[in-house]
This record gives C-alpha cells, structure tokens and sequence, in this order.
C-alpha cells in the first residue's frame, strides 16, 4: 500500500497507510512549504526575513521548526547552521533549484560573524532576527516536519508505517518490523549504493555535494554551506547517510558529517548520539561505514574501509 505526491521540490512515498492518512500527509507538506520555504515570497519565513530584526510573532510550527534549528545549531557549535541565508543567496542559489541559470557572475561572500543570531522569547512565544541575519530552514524543514508528522501518525494510532520524502526516510512499527531501505548511488542514479535494514522507529537522511549544484563563472557550487566560512564544503565526503532514532538527527548530522569530514565529523556525532550509524562514499570512491548498519553495501569498483 502506498501513496505518492509532490511537495518541497520533491517526490514524497507513502507506505502501509490507509489513504486518509497518507492524504493527511500530503496536506501536511503543502502546509510546510507555505510556511516554511525560502522560496515563496508570500512564505512565513520569508516574512520573518524581511523584518529587519524586529520581533516577530510566528505561528507554531514556523516558531516550533525554528527552535529545532537553532537548537542543533548550538548543539553541532554552529556547523549545522540555519542562518546563512544571506551567503547561500549570494553564492547564487537565490531561486527554487530547477529554475537556477546555468552559469552566474561570481560574487564574494562574507563569512557569517553574527554573535547572537537570534533572540528566541519564550514567554511571547516570538522570534527576532538579528538586522544583518536571515533564516534558511531547507538544512532541516523536511525532515523535522516528516518526523512531525510520523508522531502524530502514531499518536492517532496508526501501527505501521513510513513516509519518504525524497530520501528523507521515517519509519515506525512494532520492534520486529525491519524496513529495506535503497542508498543512491552517488555517480550512478541508475543503480543504488546499497540496501540497508532498518528497525522500525527509525529515521534516515542522506546528504550529497553532487545532487544540487550549479555555476558561478565556470565554477561549480552545490548547496552544502560550511557556516565557518560561508562556502560550499570542501571535505573528502561526497554522500553521507545517518541512521537514527529521530529523522531530524539524521537529517543534520548527515549534512555536519559532510561538512566537517569522516573523523571529525563522526566525532561531533557521536558525543551527542552515540547510537547514530553513517555509510558515507568519498569523493574518490571510498565507501565509509560505522559499525551496527546492517546491510550489504554493493560497490561498483571502489575499496571499502570498514570503520
């Protein structure tokens, strides 16, 4: 059983949900990008950002989605960070990927130094901005919101199911129900990397440097931003996936991992969840895993490194 949709620049799946539940969902995402996306003028979060740094009264999920980001971002000292807004427009993504230009003017970008990016008042139950800072909550959106979703799902009492937006994975059943999950394959998008199992309750987010990209004077940029300088990362890691118990987890160390590279990366992981799993591929082909993901990873001419 499953149902499909598209939302957020993206195919969302479906599965083992009766068809008022998988519609609940899809109304749900709607719902998220037309408050959620930087993209959309007429957006909530696009309103925030047009304040200047005066206070602002968001409606719940734009306030409950922001204090998740800013959150992780304390978490991770700032690697995971929803506040480069500003940077990633002048890099050049300033519109919906598929409608970017192939080719830009190069623009220099100023490294993110705001102390106190944000003043979250818990009492108001309002956001302020600082007046240099703007917010981009594509790093998390779609995965805090699924894992939302799936917690009201389960709430409602619905016993199994799973929603995939575009790979972006949640999961939930009884503890003997393990869910195959399909890897992409980062060079080939005709293949898979591999398949994993996973137990139920879990979440699962990939990140990649290859899949949205575009040019800036002949010179290729992707939208994985390192907030400690302001431009595309530059580690070794080509595609990382994490395995957790939360999708939202998932979702931002999959992106810290990738900035930060495989050591440091799984260190900064691991003291803040140290039951996460990762299957990363280098840039020159290496496949990467921490131990407990199980799974055959099939490799199409690499070497792995078993970690």
């Amino acid at each position: 059983m499953s149902y499909s949709f598209k939302a957020m620049n993206t195919t969302f799946n479906v599965y083992q949900l009766e068809t008022p539940f998988s519609k609940k969902v899809e109304s749900w995402c709607y719902l998220v990008e037309e408050t959620l996306s930087r993209f959309l003028s007429t957006s909530e979060l696009s309103q925030l950002n047009s304040l200047n740094g005066r206070l602002f009264l968001p409606s719940k999920m734009l306030y409950e989605a922001v204090k998740a980001a800013y959150y992780y971002y304390n978490e991770t000292n700032g690697i995971f960070n929803p506040f480069l807004y500003h940077p990633i427009q002048t890099l050049g993504y300033d519109q919906s990927f598929e409608h970017l230009p192939t080719d830009q003017l190069p623009q220099k970008v100023a490294a993110f130094d705001a102390v106190n990016p944000i003043m979250i008042h818990k009492g108001m139950r309002s956001i302020q901005l600082a007046s240099n800072v703007g917010l981009d909550l594509g790093g998390i959106a779609k995965g805090w919101s699924i894992q939302q979703m799936a917690n009201q799902l389960k709430k409602k009492g619905t016993s199994l199911g799973a929603i995939d937006g575009g790979g972006d994975i949640v999961t939930w059943g009884p503890a003997s129900k393990h869910w195959s999950i399909s890897l992409s394959h980062p060079f080939d998008a005709s293949k898979n990397l591999t398949t994993i199992k996973v137990k139920s309750n879990s979440g699962i987010a990939t990140s990649s440097v290859g899949k949205r990209s575009w040019k800036v004077n002949g010179h290729t940029h992707h939208h994985i931003i390192d907030g400690r300088n302001s431009k595309p990362s530059s580690s070794e890691l080509l595609q990382v996936t994490v395995v957790s118990e939360d999708l939202t987890v998932s979702e931002v160390y999959a992106k810290c991992i990738l900035i930060l590279g495989w050591d440091a990366g799984l260190k900064l992981a691991k003291r803040h969840h140290p039951s996460l799993e990762v299957i990363a591929v280098t840039k020159e082909g290496n496949v990467l895993i921490e131990k407990h993901v199980k799974g055959q990873v099939y490799h199409y001419g690499y070497s792995p490194r078993a970690i």
